[in-house]
């Protein structure tokens, strides 16, 4: 077997739908995990998940990642009651396509008094982000997080800055287990934490925790979070119908008026994975085609064209050379040095001298 070959002997897809909060990477085979979740759905009937809520359109917006829509929001467009909530929205919306949320902050600390916990927090979030820096060490002194935010920005902070998912991971079961955060509408940190475990590879366990959404009423299925977290394990599990659903669902999104190039790239990216996986060429070729219009740098893009590449027989040192380049920590570059290093070893081992 030749080196070029066994480099580029790779059919596993990256994973681009779970782009919630944390950059999505790739998809390594499921193991076991022993953590358990009996999920309370006591207080479920009083709360309000329906298409009626005030807050349903921008909620959707947000976690679909329409964030320039979140944006161009007013609060004032809002009852005093959710006001701050879309506040929390607007910032980080504003910090996910990396702009300096200061001001928003600034204002919001003069017009909701009482929440500095609140926004010490989205002002360290904005500093990581806008400074690469938090000089007040906020992340590093959370040890069990207080409240549900400072749970998932904590737990994407270890991700992201310290590339720790396993400690990312703890600290968002500790906090459910702790609190009944389904008791309180929390539902995002199981976003998060489904996330984190399709991102690690451990599809059993989040599955599980799917599995226990099952017996959410009714009115919960109506909620984004749900159909977004529905959409992953969809993709992930495999056979047509599954994948072919979970493309309906972003080809849906696609369907919206995406007004900011960047928003529409995520959906198209996302689009372009769903179409490798079911195999079908000609559809990833016009996907692709059109993020290239784009002109927009990513990494995930680049991998998933080198298995784009892959599948239809081609080499591609050209953009394993530029995925290098733009983050020689990716996932895909990652797994595909591990492959080659054992690879080695087998020759190592079975190799005859002369």
């Amino acid at each position: 077997m030749t080196r070029s070959r066994r480099l580029d002997h790779q059919s596993k897809l990256l994973v681009n739908i779970t782009s919630h909060s944390h950059r999505s990477n790739y998809l390594y085979h499921p193991h076991s995990s022993t953590s358990r979740y009996v999920l309370d759905f006591a207080n479920f009937n009083n709360m309000d998940f329906g298409d009626s809520g005030e807050l349903y359109t921008i909620r959707n917006q947000f976690y679909t990642w329409q964030h320039h829509k979140v944006i161009d929001y007013s609060v004032e467009q809002f009852t005093d009651v959710n006001q701050l909530k879309v506040l929390e929205y607007k910032v980080r919306s504003t910090i996910a396509i990396g702009k300096d949320a200061s001001k928003l902050i600034e204002d919001g600390k003069t017009k909701f008094p009482g929440n500095e916990e609140l926004f010490l927090l989205l002002s360290a979030w904005n500093d990581l982000h806008s400074f690469g820096t938090d000089d007040s060490t906020y992340f590093e002194d959370i040890k069990s997080p207080k409240f549900e935010l400072q749970a998932i920005l904590t737990s994407l902070y270890l991700v992201k800055f310290f590339k720790n998912i396993d400690q990312g991971i703890e600290l968002l079961v500790s906090y459910i287990d702790n609190l009944n955060v389904l008791q309180k509408n929390e539902l995002e940190p199981y976003l998060v934490l489904i996330q984190l475990y399709l991102v690690k590879g451990n599809f059993n366990q989040a599955n599980k925790i799917f599995n226990n959404f099952k017996s959410f009423p009714e009115i919960l299925k109506d909620d984004v979070i749900y159909h977004v977290i529905e959409s992953w394990i969809l993709a992930l599990k495999g056979e047509t119908d599954n994948i072919n659903n979970s493309f309906y669902f972003y080809d849906e999104l696609l369907a919206n008026d995406f007004d900011n190039e960047l928003d529409r790239f995520k959906i198209l990216n996302v689009l372009f994975v769903l179409s490798l996986k079911l195999n079908h060429l000609p559809e990833a070729q016009e996907f692709q085609n059109q993020l290239a219009e784009l002109g927009i740098k990513n990494d995930d893009f680049l991998a998933n064209q080198i298995v784009m590449n892959y599948l239809s027989g081609k080499q591609s040192p050209e953009l394993i050379e530029k995925l290098t380049e733009l983050n020689p920590d990716h996932q895909y570059l990652v797994d595909r040095k591990d492959k080659n290093d054992k690879f080695d070893q087998i020759v190592e081992k079975y190799k005859v001298d002369v």
